[in-house]
């Protein structure tokens, strides 16, 4: 029997969990393109979306100075979905009163191990929009990864799922 098998467990385990909040910590430490609470992010590419007073906007906790309490947005080039999940470089496609459509890369800790220094292309679907503190946002999302992305456990890529509201 191979003595060397536990020892290898523990160090892969070991490697993962720093991999897993070293991905955070650049998550959250990294702000890319500030924007003013009412602005859209210069870095964000957007098709042709016309924005209303009624138009939602997205809770987003990316950058640090937005971690804690999070900033209110619209077609952000970055989005935190969950504590696990974040999707970057995207692309908007739609940006409307029901939901918000955009392409681009995902990454979480669901995946470190294959997709932190290739993030997975898929499609993020805003919607649910509730006024919360005065303010129209987005509630809930899915993810659709594109391709054939591997099995992923992780319940972010199951059905709709909550955003963080403020």
């Amino acid at each position: 029997m191979n003595s060397t098998l536990p020892t290898n467990r523990r160090k892969k385990a070991v490697m993962g969990a720093a991999l897993a909040g070293v991905a955070v910590l650049g998550m959250f430490a990294t702000a890319h393109t500030a924007q003013a609470a009412t602005g859209d992010r210069s870095g964000a590419r957007t098709v042709g979306i016309a924005r209303t007073a009624g138009t939602p906007y997205v809770i987003n906790h990316y950058g640090e100075e937005n971690a804690d309490r999070g900033r209110a947005e619209r077609s952000p080039a970055h989005l935190v979905l969950s504590e696990f999940t974040s999707i970057g470089k995207v692309n908007w496609q739609q940006w409307g009163a029901k939901k918000a459509v955009g392409t681009g890369k995902v990454t979480g800790t669901w995946c470190l191990d294959t997709c932190l220094d290739k993030p997975l292309k898929a499609t993020v679907t805003l919607s649910d929009p509730k006024t919360v503190d005065g303010r129209k946002v987005f509630t809930a999302f899915t993810l659709k990864l594109s391709g054939n992305p591997g099995a992923y456990d992780s319940e972010d890529l199951q059905g709709k799922r909550p955003l963080a509201t403020g």
